[in-house]
């Protein structure tokens, strides 16, 4: 049966008002181009615009609703340095006195200045029980860890590799990985004025005949990825590196949940997860102003993986390979374009494997790290 009457709509012959709720703002008085960003963390506020007379007006209107405090221009933030030269269009960001007060901390001044994150051969592996640190150095592992990983996070892409593959062992770290976990206490210390660095004035992608005008902006990504790095479960530590004004804006050192039977398949999935953050970038960077018209160059050092990527054809040795993986494909010459990159220009080669002293401080470089 059907009710014939179920969906009639009725004319109301009442006149009906609305009241708008309380905060919610009509829009009237908007300007199309100007945006007003803040940045919050806890009772830490961050505006940024382009517009004096908006930063202003929300300045006004936090004034009206809480008792506040004008800094400035923003010096210092969260354990970072902010250095602006507005006449060059450089900006720099460190953790310097952060990173100089971590080997006082942990009461590490003495024992060195190691040139490298981890020493040479050093691996993390699972280790055997007698092997395992006390709950006092457990406890001590956890928060070097901890407070490297913020600066890795922020400002020390350098470290990312290496605090990565410690915290995979902060529940039974053993005696050498918390002698590992102080020198990279010593390592950050030492090199505390390493930052990042950023400029619009001028930056070159190589993109056919055509190099990247005075001011425009473009994000690229580097993706690698460590085939078989990891002994205990044969998994490959993955990494990426994307770039926009001359610095890293994001990075990611992490080992693969899957294993790959090949470094064809462990340097796919590092493309995957490298196209991921592209994606997410350009939606950000569409937000703020700075869309991205062209898709965005995706370098990888794998000839192999590239092909795979452009080749939707299905053949025996790669026929086993999971769906999700060949997400990437729908993103050919629509959001991301890819491209080979020799090894010794791979930027992301630094996210995936421990680096001799000359190809690290190389490796800084490729992924425009810089000291300030």
């Amino acid at each position: 049966m059907d009710i014939v009457t179920a969906f009639l709509n009725g004319i109301i012959l009442e006149e009906v008002y609305m009241e708008q709720p309380e905060g919610l703002d009509d829009g009237s008085g908007r300007e199309k181009d100007e945006i007003l960003m803040l940045l919050v963390y806890v009772d830490d506020i961050l505006l940024f615009s382009a517009s004096t007379a908006l930063l202003d007006s929300a300045e006004q209107m936090l004034e009206m609703q809480f008792k506040c405090s004008k800094m400035g221009e923003v010096k210092y933030y969260l354990g970072m340095h902010v250095e602006r030269d507005v006449e060059k269009g450089v900006l720099r960001l460190h953790q310097r006195k952060y990173c100089e007060g971590l080997a006082e901390k942990y009461g590490l001044q003495d024992g060195g200045k190691p040139a490298t994150p981890l020493p040479s051969g050093f691996t993390v592996e699972p280790c055997a029980d007698e092997e395992v640190v006390g709950d006092s150095d457990r406890k001590l592992f956890h928060s070097m860890v901890g407070s490297l990983n913020y600066a890795a996070n922020h400002t020390r892409p350098d470290i990312a590799f290496a605090t990565s593959r410690l915290a995979s062992v902060v529940s039974r770290p053993s005696h050498e990985q918390l002698e590992a976990a102080k020198r990279l206490v010593r390592y950050v210390s030492a090199t505390a004025s390493v930052g990042l660095k950023y400029s619009g004035l001028r930056q070159r992608l190589q993109r056919g005949a055509a190099d990247v005008k005075s001011g425009e902006m473009l994000l690229s990504c580097y993706t690698d990825a460590s085939f078989n790095s990891v002994k205990a479960d044969g998994t490959s530590i993955g990494g990426y590196v994307c770039l926009l004004g001359g610095g890293a804006v994001s990075w990611r050192s992490k080992k693969q949940n899957e294993v790959g039977l090949s470094s064809c398949e462990t340097e796919y999935m590092a493309l995957h997860h490298g196209a991921k953050e592209v994606v997410w970038l350009r939606r950000l960077l569409e937000e703020l102003g700075v869309g991205q018209e062209e898709p965005t160059v995706v370098f990888n050092d794998n000839e192999s993986a590239v092909k795979l990527a452009k080749n939707a054809c299905l053949h025996g040795l790669t026929k086993h390979i999971r769906p999700k993986w060949h997400w990437v494909r729908r993103l050919l010459d629509k959001e991301v374009r890819l491209e080979i990159v020799k090894t010794h220009q791979q930027a992301a080669d630094i996210f995936t494997k421990r680096l001799a002293e000359a190809d690290h401080w190389k490796g800084m470089k490729l992924a425009r790290m810089s000291v300030h």
